[in-house]
């Protein structure tokens, strides 16, 4: 408690002090005054922009609606230097007479249009993503709708650094394979955190493809804003707002999975056959006069699956409503449900037999590698945003997240009530951002939520059913500019979560990085914090052998992370002909108590255990290459990773240490476009051989090359405000077997077709 009140009081101090700085500043002569707006091309107003008068070695930056001002200034003729990374730089020759106000509105023209994107996750509120000190990488819906994404999953294998295992995410080595339970990497909706409360683990269907406006990815710890969970990273799912003109969109795909062509393995009836999939995504959004808007998104899909026993039908619905309740207060509420019916894959029946689930003989009884429920998800964000003035903001946001899995016996009956899995997700926070100078800006607020779950397998050695998880919080973020070249951001998060009805766990977790732009094309960056993770439900108190012998352990304690980053950005245009992007970063992520699963000789059966110590460090880079008309684009990535156990002097389990990935779109004409997609990712330098006692080679882990190819076919019509494509993808190309976690087989080659509307 001693450091956290000596942080707390630096923090603070160094606030106090800035701002008086900045108060003393104003209390000077008031002299000529220079004000205006920066905005781009489109006419986006650009936050963080620099502006700087050599002459009189001053500037200033725009605050986070655009705007700008530089007081007590010296009457005279001066130059007006205007910069931001990704936008050209422009000069401006101003004159300035005593005692008067001159107005200059800027526009900006960006080198390239990815540079402009606007991002919200790295601090929690608007900046362009040239301005963000931290690793972060963003997936815009023209990606989602090129590739044909239909889940998160499938959105994430082309994130440099990121590897998705199964139903685990990982990012830079954080997470292995977890069984997909106690996610490292946090998934938010808006800014909404949305694990599931039972297994803390990350759900991938719960995406409104036609009403994404982008997925961001933060690739370090997020704990010191967002909390637990977030000890390797965040995925932020931000929603659209909504059109001046009504927009529909109607897609429709299906395809097949190809045979395996080895007879051996075609042990089935469905073995030989191809196995169908389909589905249909449709989404209407338009505002509804000057104050009040909507969007709906849906999707119904069925998969009749490559595997025996792994078919999958369902139907989500997402809507989102925004009122201007008057010129300074909105009102939004997003809402989502869903129901599935699965016929689950949970391990196969070994190497000669990788296409049926397996059975594990266990005393007195039988775990099958299958499962069959209905699975439903209601998800319910209102949030409220009051902008006091223009540099005082703060919003209101409350959750409400509810799961329910009801099992489904042999002979295609709902189970008894009290072998049904519920939980509830509810809370609310709030947040304030203060642009308390040009230079200043503050984000504080706090959050409270609460997880309940009800299941007959989460019964421990206290013989409770019922489960819940209290916990608290509070942040508070300075960013200050100090120059129009540097910029740095310190702050801190302290939390507290009850781990069980004994015992409560708090953790304080500072974060600070920095920013500095050398010239008009690189930027450096540097970063360090501290990240922790309270154990989910399901890792404490799982006590069951129906699929898999698992054992509670409610002595699990929270894990924590200290992570060091640092790197730079390189973007200019070469030669009028094409944009250049590069990056480099080395990271540094170091474990206290990491909770691994972990095989337990004196029960016969895993359990999550804190291991004493891990270390995950690398390097990544990455570089795209893009014509100016945006027409063509080139984007290639390579992770390397050293993650060790540091108890045990040997590499982590099932992380790899190479990843690589390739990708490449060009229009031919204007209405034909092409991609093709390659990823790698090495063997594991370790897998769990324990496993293996259970289920036959489940050891197997071979290295992963994956090519996917596509073409699309647009006919568009501007004037009519109406386009049509179709799209022939072929995934897995070339048929490369492999796993995408412990023994199950990855997909086969398989053909689709998609057909989209937007009218």
């Amino acid at each position: 408690m001693n450091d956290l009140v000596k942080y707390c009081y630096i923090l603070f101090m160094i606030i106090a002090l800035l701002s008086s700085t900045h108060s003393y500043s104003y209390a000077q002569d008031a002299g000529a005054e220079l004000r205006g707006v920066v905005q781009g091309t489109t006419g986006e107003t650009l936050p963080g922009v620099h502006l700087f008068i050599p002459e009189l070695q001053t500037g200033t930056v725009t605050n986070s609606e655009g705007v700008y001002r530089i007081r007590s200034l010296p009457p005279g003729s001066y130059s007006l230097r205007v910069s931001m990374v990704g936008f050209q730089t422009v000069n401006f020759n101003i004159l300035l007479s005593s005692g008067e106000i001159t107005i200059l509105d800027i526009e900006l023209e960006p080198i390239t249009m990815q540079s402009g994107e606007l991002v919200v996750t790295a601090s929690r509120r608007s900046q362009l993503i040239g301005r963000v000190s931290v690793s972060m990488n963003t997936i815009t819906p023209a990606e989602i709708q090129s590739r044909n994404i239909t889940s998160l999953d499938q959105a994430l294998d082309y994130v440099p650094g990121v590897q998705v295992l199964g139903n685990s995410v990982n990012v830079r080595g954080s997470s292995g394979f977890t069984y997909g339970v106690g996610s490292r990497v946090l998934l938010l909706v808006d800014g909404v955190p949305m694990m599931g409360p039972d297994q803390g683990g990350m759900d991938f269907d719960g995406l409104p493809l036609t009403q994404t406006r982008q997925i961001e990815v933060l690739k370090s710890p997020g704990s010191a804003l967002y909390g637990g969970g977030a000890l390797g990273g965040v995925i932020n799912i931000i929603t659209k707002d909504f059109p001046e003109k009504p927009e529909t969109t109607l897609r429709f795909y299906g395809g097949v999975y190809e045979p395996v062509r080895y007879d051996v393995w075609q042990t089935w009836n469905g073995a030989s056959d191809y196995r169908q999939f389909r589905g249909l995504l449709f989404g209407h959004s338009q505002k509804a006069g000057d104050n009040f808007g909507f969007w709906l998104s849906g999707k119904l899909h069925d998969n009749a699956g490559y595997l025996q026993n792994n078919t999958t039908e369902g139907l989500e619905l997402y809507s989102k409503l925004g009122w201007n309740v008057t010129r300074k207060i909105d009102f939004s509420l997003y809402t989502s449900a869903r129901r599935n019916r699965n016929y689950q894959f949970l391990y196969w029946n070994g190497l000669k037999d990788p296409l049926r689930p397996g059975e594990i003989r266990l005393t007195g009884d039988t775990a099958s590698g299958s499962n069959r429920g209905l699975s439903d998800r209601l998800t319910i964000l209102p949030v409220f945003t009051h902008n006091i003035s223009p540099h005082v903001q703060y919003s209101l946001k409350g959750r409400l997240f509810g799961v329910a899995f009801r099992p489904i016996d042999r002979q295609g009956n709902v189970r008894p009530s009290e072998k049904h899995n519920v939980g509830v997700r509810y809370g609310g926070e709030a947040q304030i951002n203060i642009q308390a100078s040009d230079e200043l800006i503050i984000t504080a607020g706090g959050s409270f939520d609460e997880n309940y779950i009800r299941s007959d397998v989460f019964v421990g050695e206290d013989s409770l059913m019922v489960r819940n998880q209290p916990e608290g919080a509070i942040f508070l973020q300075a960013e200050y500019n100090w120059s129009n070249r540097l910029t740095t951001t310190a702050g801190f998060r302290y939390d507290a979560y009850q781990v069980h009805t004994l015992e409560t766990a708090t953790q304080f977790s500072p974060k600070f990085s920095a920013s500095y732009v050398v010239d008009d094309y690189l930027t450096v960056r540097g970063s360090f914090g501290r990240g922790f993770r309270v154990p989910s439900v399901a890792e404490r108190f799982f006590n069951n052998a129906d699929f898999f012998p698992l054992v509670s352990n409610i002595t699990l304690q929270p894990e924590t992370s200290t992570g060091y980053e640092a790197g730079f950005t390189y973007m200019r245009p070469v030669r009028s002909l094409f944009s250049l992007r590069a990056e480099l970063t080395g990271f540094w992520n170091e474990y206290q108590r990491l909770v691994e699963p972990t095989f337990q000789p004196s029960s016969g059966s895993f359990q999550f255990v804190n291991l004493t110590e891990a270390r995950i460090r690398g390097a990544e880079a990455s570089m795209s290459v893009t014509t100016l008309d945006q027409n063509h684009q080139v984007t290639a990535s390579y992770t390397l990773l050293d993650p060790a156990d540091l108890e045990l002097n040997q590499p982590l389990v099932y992380r790899s240490k190479h990843l690589l990935q390739l990708s490449g779109r060009s229009f031919i004409t204007s209405w034909i476009e092409a991609g093709l997609d390659f990823r790698t990712a090495s063997a594991p330098d370790r897998v769990d051989t324990d496993f293996s006692f259970f289920v036959s080679d489940a050891e197997v882990f071979p290295a992963v090359y994956v090519t996917d190819a596509r073409i699309r076919f647009i006919w568009a019509q501007p004037a009519n405000r109406f386009e049509m494509s179709a799209t022939l993808m072929a995934r897995n190309l070339f048929n490369y077997y492999y796993v995408e976690r412990p023994a199950i087989f990855a997909p086969p080659r398989n053909f689709q077709v998609v057909v989209e509307m937007k009218f």
